[in-house]
């Protein structure tokens, strides 16, 4: 294992997505709601024109299915396909390539490469991959559903859910204690100033040295405290913490009783039938295609996709193995507010703040705005929001093209920007006239 290399990716890829560099605040952290885009979002993914609103009230259906017609198989299939094609083939380290976009007038999912080195086993469009980050949108929405019932509030304090000994010491700057002011809002919008555990020196060392050992988030916050000082008051500024997602995922637990997998299951994954998501190092496996584990993930050329110690360690910030088709069922109902009781819940999660020269953040849910990027090719490509993750994979809805795309390379040391290949994507699909 090359752990250096691990450090120069973390720093390399979150560093394309404007996450993990920003431990500074976030100047006026001024709170950007896009009510007139989101409000209707729901509604336009149930439309056959793009453009078209309706109303809230969409019919009962599985979602992003009843607006499908035939895939464009001859014109856009082939120039995605291309592009899965030419990334496993020309971007080092990259084996395999995962990707589903549907539109209103088309929808496509492919593969390319291998899934399995020792046995050459091509990879197929519902192979199942670890989605690392993109979770947190999930870890959110069950946090979501439990502030609508009022289980939890979102500026409740943390220290009312946990206890005197975790709280001890978690967030002292310039000798002032600051634990107690943390909230649960802080914490799902990474503002929290708590360091992340991923890019405190010796954690990764720690994670990668024993693939077998099973970490409690207890332990990963207990190695922050004492190995990496906070970035900045609660509230202050902007720092993307994993730490912060584990401590989130204990309040959830103790104030609805429940652990953390059951939550899961019971308020995300059962409700919209995303059967072949499940959490490997706590539950039983639920394979997407009989007798097929999940396709082989990267870091380099060590294969590293369901090492326990990952698993475990990225506790309630990822975690989780899933399919393209299940994940975009989840985004699709996200979008028709079918996750929640109430469209303003969602609403909720999309008030963004600043949090790097593309990207806005809002609670477990990202924003990239190629609008503001210099490079020529991110041109005309407007935005997209959802999630994404550490092996080059993401979750993404394209509101200019009322798009969903998802995909993974399976390869955490990839040298291209992620930003890049969702460009590439796009591009692929904007030109399909």
């Amino acid at each position: 294992m090359h752990v250096g290399s691990m450090t120069n990716w973390k720093g390399h890829v979150d560093l394309g997505w404007g996450f993990r560099q920003h431990g500074r605040p976030c100047e006026r952290a001024t709170r950007v709601t896009i009510l007139s885009m989101v409000a209707s979002a729901a509604v336009i993914l149930a439309s056959s024109v793009p453009g078209e609103c309706l109303t809230h009230s969409v019919p009962a259906a599985e979602p992003g299915l009843q607006s499908v017609a035939k895939p464009d198989v001859s014109r856009v299939g082939g120039r995605l396909q291309a592009l899965l094609d030419d990334l496993v083939a020309n971007e080092p380290g990259v084996r395999s390539a995962i990707l589903l976009v549907e539109g209103p007038r088309f929808r496509w999912k492919g593969a390319a490469g291998i899934a399995f080195a020792n046995a050459k086993t091509p990879a197929l469009p519902d192979d199942q991959f670890t989605i690392d980050s993109i979770a947190k949108m999930m870890t959110a929405a069950i946090a979501m559903k439990l502030v609508e019932v009022g289980t939890v509030k979102l500026d409740d304090r943390i220290g009312t859910y946990l206890p005197d000994s975790l709280m001890k010491d978690l967030h002292v700057l310039s000798g002032r204690s600051y634990g107690d002011e943390i909230t649960v809002r802080q914490l799902l919008s990474h503002t929290s100033g708590i360091t992340d555990d991923w890019a405190c020196p010796g954690f990764i060392d720690l994670v990668a040295g024993d693939p077998q050992r099973r970490w409690k988030p207890e332990e990963t916050i207990a190695f922050v405290k004492g190995n990496c000082p906070p970035h900045f008051k609660p509230g202050a500024g902007f720092h993307y913490s994993d730490t912060g997602y584990n401590l989130l995922g204990l309040v959830l637990e103790k104030a609805s009783g429940k652990s953390l997998t059951a939550l899961y299951r019971e308020l995300v994954l059962d409700p919209l039938g995303m059967n072949h998501t499940y959490r490997p190092a706590y539950e039983a496996a639920r394979p997407s295609i009989p007798g097929r584990a999940p396709a082989e993930r990267y870091l380099e050329d060590v294969e590293c996709g369901l090492w326990t110690s990952v698993m475990t360690a990225d506790w309630a910030g990822g975690g989780l193995v899933s399919t393209t088709e299940d994940l975009d069922r989840f985004l699709r109902a996200f979008l028709r507010s079918k996750v929640f009781r109430k469209s303003t819940t969602r609403d909720t999660m999309l008030t963004w703040i600043e949090s790097g020269p593309m990207n806005n953040y809002g609670l477990g849910i990202s924003r990239v705005l190629f609008s503001r990027s210099e490079n020529p090719a991110h041109a005309g490509l407007g935005e997209v929001w959802g999630h994404s993750g550490s092996s080059h994979n993401f979750l993404y809805y394209w509101p200019a093209e009322n798009i969903t795309i998802v995909g993974t390379l399976n390869q955490m040391a990839v040298k291209a920007k992620l930003y890049d290949t969702v460009a590439r994507i796009l591009t692929a699909v904007r030109d399909r006239k």
